[in-house]
């Protein structure tokens, strides 16, 4: 199995050579892609330093030299690739042993496996970043808490009870992708979770290993993931846009309820302050008031899962896998 890694490298010049060198580690690893996003610190002397030292890496960048964020970064990754597989590394995350493993196995043991994804861990680099993100709630481990069949993988995901996976723990057939460009170049946050929710639709996911990770993902004062600046407004923006998506793909009307819920939820948080340190955007309520008028028969079925849901346990970490 040959796979092409691809890596969005914005100022991470202090990580990017560990990524790139855990990636070669795997004996799968026909490529890296590292795709410059116009970092204003020693990035790019890295990355030109890494493509002349290793033949397996290729640097590329944007026409224009210019930050286009995570999201287009990775699509001209894609682009770029040559490997019939394609995986993601964030540039200050890195891959453990043995990454490609158990999905060898799985995916050459059922050429209809399109893409497995599995567990990562945590690694924060300092004090201060192991505070922010105990504060967080997200816990040492990012995982599904159960063995979802390909078919159910995506209502768990928008469902919120079931734990996740992010691009670190996936490796799916450039085949499998529904466009050549299928991150969301509108979402500067989130475009990630779009692209896993959506993937699933359209391709059979399978788990993996999910109770020991393939990758750590780092964690520190510079990392998006710890900072909370309009979160509830940014899922708002996510879940908005693949409200639009699951309309125009006409998906099943339960499956577009259910985003529809995550939506309106969103935006009722972003709007009132609820949930949040930050103060509220009253602006976004007539918006909330606007969708549910033009979308009743929706809204009913959005405020049954939302009461269906209340109505379930929380999931833990001490789930069974």
């Amino acid at each position: 199995m040959k796979v092409s890694i691809v890596t969005p490298v914005y100022n991470a010049a202090e990580f990017v050579r560990r990524a790139v060198e855990s990636a070669l580690a795997q004996e799968q690893t026909a490529q890296v892609v590292l795709v410059e996003d116009g970092s204003t610190d020693e990035s790019l002397a890295i990355c030109t330093q890494l493509a002349s030292q290793y033949p397996l890496v290729e640097l590329v960048r944007h026409r224009d030299g210019c930050n286009h964020g995570a999201g287009a970064s990775r699509n001209l990754g894609i682009q770029m690739s040559r490997a019939p597989f394609v995986a993601f590394l964030d540039a200050d995350d890195y891959f453990l042993p043995g990454r490609f493993s158990t999905a060898q196995e799985l995916l050459e043991a059922d050429k209809g496996i399109d893409g497995v994804y599995e567990a990562i861990g945590v690694l924060c680099q300092d004090d201060d970043s192991r505070r922010k993100w105990s504060e967080k709630g997200d816990g040492e481990f990012t995982t599904m808490f159960e063995r979802i069949p390909p078919e159910n993988l995506f209502d768990a995901l928008i469902e919120y009870n079931m734990g996740n996976f992010t691009l670190d723990g996936l490796i799916v057939r450039k085949l499998s992708f529904w466009r050549e460009d299928p991150f969301i170049d509108g979402l500067r946050l989130h475009q990630d979770t779009a692209m896993i929710i959506q993937l699933a639709h359209y391709a059979k996911l399978v788990p993996g290993q999910l109770t020991e990770p393939v990758a750590m993902r780092g964690v520190h004062a510079g990392n998006r993931s710890l900072s909370t600046y309009r979160i509830n407004r940014t899922r708002m923006c996510l879940w908005d846009i693949l409200f639009k998506w699951s309309r125009r793909e006409k998906l099943p009307k339960k499956r577009i309820a259910n985003i529809f819920r995550n939506a309106l939820y969103f935006r009722f948080l972003a709007s009132t302050g609820r949930c949040s340190s930050y103060l509220p955007d009253p602006v976004l309520l007539p918006g909330l008031v606007g969708r549910v008028v033009c979308h009743p028969h929706l809204f009913i079925l959005a405020l049954k899962e939302h009461r269906r849901r209340r109505g379930i346990s929380c999931r833990t970490d001490s789930h069974q896998i």
